[in-house]
């Protein structure tokens, strides 16, 4: 068993046992965590100590958001200012003193008897930032100073003396404490409506939904253009949430197909004898949920990739003074000023411009550029994209649609030439006028078929690809996956997709966040995450986030491949297993999905600001015939896992965090819950 399956046993079992305080987050856990055996007998004493650490987390955020200090630094600075540590740590000892002096001892940090113990991530604590934070070649310093997260272990110390029991009992609590929206600490949720499960997923981590209804019969489609109405499966247990739900209302019409049914399946793993079951802690959602507004996101985010106030959402417009600003920084390209000039990549309202001298000039550049391009042996070969000048500290590409669909045969070199670094954008856009005026519109797709690597290996920073118009990512064969490294911006639709011309060409490797003012539609890959190094180990894998603006689709054809059987019919084992979707999904608007005839098996998590319908049932098909769904129910393969199954993965936050969306609040997020 790996180091990341030794600790998730531990978490499962803590965290399941300990669930008055339901906080911890399945699925991810530190490397190199301390083996803990527990005794039923010091269970039951360390009752006041789960409570305890229950109230310093909320005590700790109370304080954090009381400070008008770190927010306005959140709002208006980049990185932290040189007093951000001090003004944390003071806030850090007032949540400290609060509850040593209500115990009765001193406010003195030196007293190592004092009961409430929290410090940074250092000499002093079990863990480590590089247990959480893959720093690569860069130093610890220099991510502190660039970064707002922090991370901290909180330790409650309790002697037993008030027992009668010599045992010392000791509570380890981290936490991140991050500038991230809440959505990304959930394994599955929905904000503003019902989180809808027909049927019954497996979901490893915390759930987050202020209504939760649980349906028995999941619904899946035979062929929506023919019939277009959903069909139904047999009845099913409830989904298996092992973790939090945190929800005000849950309607329970599965008792309505399977009487007496209970809302939540317990599960058929082995850990089930020792008390693991996929019945969740139940809490309110309370008023901590910090959202995101995504317009503003997407529009720092641009800013981020040098091309501030290009695109405004809000109005739905491109920014002529942008625009103007991008044409004239292109200019330094001569090819590119040789097209504009003479209105190369016009397609309406074409003229004619400058003397008959300047128009044999330009021409003469064109043909030279061209013969470069096709033919040549410089840094233009097969390279048809255009080297402008640097814009706010990013060195600026230009891909025009026109220009890329003339050399579509000749532009195998059009990532790899000249790029080096974050420090890098491209920048997708069809050139065109209206009138005298020179636009750009977003009424065409790019097509990403090759690896992009935009990534500085030193700081773990990621340059970004800005999109006017719709993306195309087609994945390639297995052994040869399509690797993305990089941020990218799109103003328009996403497709992830297979090959139409080898359906077999699916796979690709992520380590990128994505913005998509449209709807996203993932459609019949498999995602894994992407290494550094290919030497790094598997738990090192980064992977894709996808922030939608619009609906999100998640289509698997339906394969009917058998679930996975955890060796040992162990959960901690299926935890461990490859998943076919390394992502987090988040939409702004709606989501349904459908594991049914399809497998998913996704480590990240799914996230709908408005809805998410989630179908999934507990069976393996005797044959490829969707229709057999129609006769499946919960008597026939008790013991199937589920054909949908999401697990947390709270790295995403680190391993993404420069390019995630940043509010002017910092969450506490606990991650995991050691007893000693």
């Amino acid at each position: 068993m790996n180091e990341r399956g030794s600790s998730l046993v531990v978490v499962l079992m803590v965290t399941l046992i300990f669930s008055v305080l339901g906080l911890a987050v399945l699925g991810a856990t530190v490397n190199h965590s301390k083996r803990t055996a527990i005794r039923e007998s010091e269970i039951e004493m360390t009752s006041s100590e789960k409570v305890l650490m229950s109230e310093v987390l909320a005590k700790l955020q109370e304080d954090i958001d009381s400070s008008t200090e770190i927010q306005n630094w959140l709002k208006t600075e980049e990185i932290p200012p040189t007093n951000y540590d001090f003004t944390l740590n003071e806030i850090i000892k007032e949540t400290e003193c609060y509850f040593n002096d209500n115990l009765g001892f001193s406010c003195d940090r030196s007293n190592e008897k004092r009961p409430v113990v929290i410090n940074e991530l250092g000499s002093n604590t079990n863990a480590q930032y590089e247990d959480f934070i893959d720093l690569n070649n860069g130093t610890l310093n220099h991510f502190m100073e660039n970064n707002y997260i922090r991370i901290f272990e909180i330790k409650i110390n309790d002697t037993g003396d008030h027992s009668n029991n010599p045992i010392q009992r000791t509570v380890t609590q981290n936490v991140i404490l991050s500038p991230t929206p809440s959505f990304l600490n959930y394994a599955v949720g929905t904000y503003e409506n019902a989180l809808i499960i027909n049927g019954s997923p497996d979901i490893i981590g915390n759930v987050y939904a202020p209504t939760l209804e649980l349906n028995s019969k999941a619904e899946f489609y035979v062929d929506k253009e023919i019939n277009p109405e959903p069909q139904q499966t047999g009845p099913f247990y409830g989904p298996s949430i092992f973790g939090t739900l945190y929800t005000t209302k849950v309607i329970n019409n599965i008792k309505n197909e399977i009487p007496n049914a209970p809302p939540f399946y317990a599960g058929d793993f082995q850990e089930k004898d020792d008390g693991i079951k996929g019945i969740p802690v139940i809490k309110p959602t309370g008023k901590n949920f910090v959202d995101m507004n995504f317009n503003n996101t997407f529009s720092l985010k641009l800013s981020d990739a040098g091309l501030k106030n290009l695109i405004d959402l809000d109005s739905g417009t491109i920014n002529h003074s942008a625009v103007s600003s991008i044409i004239n920084t292109c200019k330094s390209d001569s090819f590119f000023e040789a097209l504009y000039y003479t209105d190369g990549m016009v397609e309406n309202n074409r003229s004619e411009t400058g003397n008959i001298d300047e128009l044999i000039g330009y021409l003469m550049e064109i043909a030279e550029a061209d013969n470069e391009i096709r033919n040549g042996d410089g840094p233009r070969y097969q390279n048809p994209k255009f080297t402008c000048g640097t814009v706010s500290g990013q060195k600026l590409f230009l891909l025009e649609e026109s220009v890329l669909e003339t050399y579509k045969d000749n532009d195998e070199n059009i990532f790899k030439t000249d790029i080096d670094n974050e420090n890098t954008t491209l920048l997708f856009t069809n050139i065109d006028k209206e009138g005298n005026d020179v636009v750009f519109k977003n009424s065409h797709t790019f097509t990403i078929n090759k690896n992009l690597d935009l990534k500085n290996y030193e700081n773990d920073k990621k340059g970004w690809l800005v999109v006017n118009g719709n993306l195309e990512i087609v994945g390639g064969p297995i052994d040869d996956p399509v690797e993305i490294k990089a941020n990218i911006l799109v103003n328009g639709n996403l497709y992830i997709k297979y090959d139409d011309m080898d359906e077999n060409n699916k796979y690709l490797k992520f380590d990128s966040t994505i913005y998509v003012t449209g709807e996203s539609i993932v459609d019949n890959v498999n995602i894994e995450g992407s290494k550094d190094e290919e030497t790094d180990p598997d738990n090192l894998k980064k992977q894709l986030v996808l922030i939608s603006n619009e609906e999100l689709k998640i289509v698997r054809i339906n394969e009917f491949e058998d679930v996975k059987e955890p060796e040992d019919n162990k959960l901690v084992n299926l935890i461990n297993s490859p998943p076919n979707l390394k992502a987090f999904f988040y939409t702004d608007k709606k989501a349904t999905l459908y594991g049914v005839g399809s497998y998913f098996q996704i480590e990240g998590g799914v996230f709908a600001r408005q809805q998410l319908v989630i179908n999934a049932i507990r069976y393996n098909f005797t044959n490829p015939i969707i229709d057999e769904a129609k006769i499946a129910d919960y008597h026939q393969q008790s013991d199937v896992k589920s054909r949908f199954y999401v697990e947390y993965d709270n790295r995403v936050i680190t391993d993404q965090l420069s390019s995630l969306p940043r509010v002017d609040r910092l969450q506490v997020i606990p991650i995991n819950l050691m007893i000693e």
